[in-house]
């Protein structure tokens, strides 16, 4: 479900970095003069743990790093947040039908999120499928193509790959806590220098970590 926002983060990881900014007080990000809350990060998080732990369940995985978890949620924010933007300047009118949850799938979705307001889950999956209508839109636009189902997910990533080269210069922060640099890729928490493995292959396992530091 939440396969576009993954694509989105690795798009992102791949960039070069950024010069390093201070954040709004109390707030998980910042796009230029929009601040993105711990509120809202805290309650994209949820979803997301929700849907990772599902996933790594079906692979024999019992537990997912928390922290992980909430560095995708805020890099997805602020990835709409530019993407909207992106969109505006363009004057590109994307159909919410193409993104928004039916009111026919909701109980569905309480179910397969259970003890999170169905309201939240809903706008969460909402936010996530936005951008890949975005990212859709934008490709065809730059390439005056109309997407086909041979195409759609070539245009999707040229419209990813436009909304996250984007991020310097709609000024993208991310609050310390999170370990990412301005475009999103991950820092070594330790050293403050840049990841150049996508994979930590030192990183204690999730199982292992303590229960307040893995959805679980």
């Amino acid at each position: 479900m939440l396969t576009r926002a993954r694509a989105v983060v690795l798009a992102v990881a791949g960039l070069s970095l950024a010069a390093c900014s201070n954040v709004h007080p109390g707030a998980a990000a910042v796009v230029g003069d929009t601040s993105i809350s711990m509120k809202t990060l805290d309650e994209t998080a949820a979803v997301y743990c929700i849907d990772q732990l599902n996933q790594a369940k079906q692979q024999g995985i019992t537990a997912v790093s928390n922290s992980a978890v909430r560095q995708q949620a805020v890099l997805a924010l602020a990835t709409l947040t530019v993407a909207r933007e992106i969109a505006d300047e363009k004057g590109l009118e994307i159909d919410p039908g193409s993104y928004e949850v039916p009111d026919g799938d909701r109980d569905a979705v309480a179910k397969a999120f259970p003890g999170i307001d169905v309201d939240t889950t809903v706008s969460v999956i909402s936010d996530s499928r936005e951008i890949s209508a975005i990212a859709l839109a934008l490709g065809e636009a730059s390439t005056g193509q109309t997407a086909t189902e041979q195409t759609q997910a070539q245009l999707a990533e040229v419209g990813q790959k436009e909304i996250t080269d984007e991020f310097a210069a709609k000024d993208v922060k991310f609050s310390p806590r999170f370990a990412l640099s301005p475009s999103g890729q991950p820092r070594d928490s330790s050293t403050g220098s840049i990841s150049v493995a996508p994979v930590d292959l030192e990183a204690t396992p999730a199982e292992e970590l303590p229960d307040d530091q893995r959805c679980s």
